[in-house]
């Protein structure tokens, strides 16, 4: 172990011994070692002293070691049903990136567009957020801005800002796009899955779309945008995208039919109320999850995927998943997430909605720009939760404005893994992201308040 993770380590030891002694005169003895996992988990996610992984697996042990809760009920939340359901997107991800069929659609899509450099830009933003509501942002990125490069290479940019704008676009518009399914950013999932477990809101596939579609839609078009204006071009003209051939293997056939019918039984499970009293049908009944293992065993039965191809799962994501959830269980028997939310409902001057709305986004975002996305969801989720029902203010609205802003961060190649995708090329400097991203965070919090403000009560 090398000298800088002792330290940390030792430091974050530290933060929850004083944690601990300090809270002695209000917090009882059940809720100050509650506080000690709490400062624990953040600390090592906040500082990756260790694997966010294997922090996430610490928790539910020193829950049994501190009393907290027993072993048992403290990893029962490593199992809920938003794991299968990620488990089961992850996996369609992988065979649609094996048979190639992302790109496949990225060229399809592309090739349809006859518009200038500008018009190019916002379809390629659209393509790139279109994929990433279905496979990973990391996939949906490096496919587009692979393509990307090999156009810029061919274009004439006396400023040298086409290229920087392409790979920006394709980044921020992955993780914009990633904000409008349950499968397409892990916060989500998580935000679905803390309001089930917390308050029994069971939020289905459609009725998440009707949140974060919107603004993902919005903040395409401002990153579009932002991007021209902070970095000018003289490019007007790009080279016409070639098509890719139209006929489709065999296994590509049978992949597009277990996507296509992933996407509609996901969509149809439940239906909002105002659809399904137009139509006279509620939807199917089966829960997104229970369609993600049909999925998977189909994937896996008609050899779509392999033995191997599970075992190269994604199960650090799901682990820091499992342990979002079960640090959220903690807080929650306890009672320690009132402590917190009594503190919160102070600086909300008695309980204003609107005060509470911008605390969870300006929190969510500030702890996502220093600590893993997944990670803040954690920590935050259970807490803004708590602060709505203290309040008299829906749960859900905070906790999916929670789900949405600690995926909003455009500023640093850590914020996100299509960040860091696009700063590894070398086309723009740090001082470049964090002057665009910066911009963007603003618009995305500001967005993220207004709809949850103005229009996400009028959808519950």
């Amino acid at each position: 172990m090398d000298k800088k993770r002792i330290i940390t380590l030792a430091a974050v030891t530290l933060l929850a011994v004083i944690a601990f002694t300090q809270t002695s005169s209000f917090l009882t003895i059940e809720q100050r070692y509650a506080m000690v996992v709490l400062v624990y988990a953040s600390g090592l996610w906040v500082t990756e002293a260790v694997p966010l992984a294997a922090t996430a697996i610490l928790i539910p042990l020193l829950q049994a070691f501190f009393g907290v809760q027993g072993f048992k009920a403290a990893l029962t939340p490593f199992f809920d049903t938003t794991v299968m359901l990620l488990l089961g997107g992850f996996m369609l991800a992988v065979a649609v990136e094996k048979y190639d069929l992302d790109e496949y659609f990225a060229y399809l899509i592309l090739s349809k567009v006859k518009a200038g450099a500008k018009g190019i830009v916002l379809a390629v933003m659209f393509a790139t957020g279109f994929l990433s509501m279905w496979i990973s942002n990391s996939a949906s990125a490096a496919l587009l801005i692979t393509m990307a490069l090999k156009i810029t290479e061919q274009v004439k940019d006396k400023k040298g800002n086409f290229s920087k704008i392409m790979v920006l676009a394709i980044a921020y518009s992955a993780t914009a796009g990633g904000l409008s399914t349950l499968v397409g950013t892990t916060t989500c999932a998580m935000a679905a899955a803390s309001l089930k477990t917390t308050v029994g809101y069971d939020i289905s596939f459609l009725g998440w779309m009707v949140y974060g579609a919107p603004i993902a839609v919005v903040q395409i078009m401002v990153i579009w945008v932002v991007l021209f204006m902070i970095f000018p071009t003289d490019v007007k003209e790009i080279p016409v995208i070639e098509r890719p051939p139209s006929e489709l293997s065999n296994k590509q056939k049978l992949t597009l039919g277990v996507f296509l019918f992933a996407v509609l039984a996901w969509l149809t499970g439940k239906l909002p109320d105002p659809i399904a009293n137009v139509i006279g049908w509620s939807g199917h009944g089966y829960s997104s999850s229970m369609v993600a293992a049909t999925v998977l065993i189909v994937l896996y039965f008609t050899d779509l995927i392999e033995e191997q191809d599970i075992k190269n799962g994604k199960w650090s994501t799901l682990l820091l998943i499992g342990g979002g959830l079960s640090l959220g269980a903690a807080l929650e028997v306890t009672g320690l997430v009132n402590v917190i939310s009594d503190w919160l409902m102070g600086l909300t001057s008695g309980g204003s909605p609107l005060l509470a709305i911008i605390i969870v986004v300006v929190s969510g975002l500030g702890i996502s720009i220093i600590a893993s996305n997944t990670a803040s969801a954690g920590i935050f989720l259970p807490i803004a939760i708590g602060l709505g029902q203290k309040i008299g203010f829906s749960p859900v609205i905070l906790a999916v404005a929670v789900g949405i802003s600690t995926s909003l961060d455009f500023m640093l190649p850590v914020g996100t893994p299509p960040n860091a995708i696009a700063y590894s090329t070398g086309k723009v400097s740090m001082p470049e992201m964090i002057k665009a991203g910066i911009l963007l965070d603003i618009t995305g919090a500001l967005l993220t308040i207004i709809m949850a403000y103005l229009l996400w009560p009028h959808l519950i």
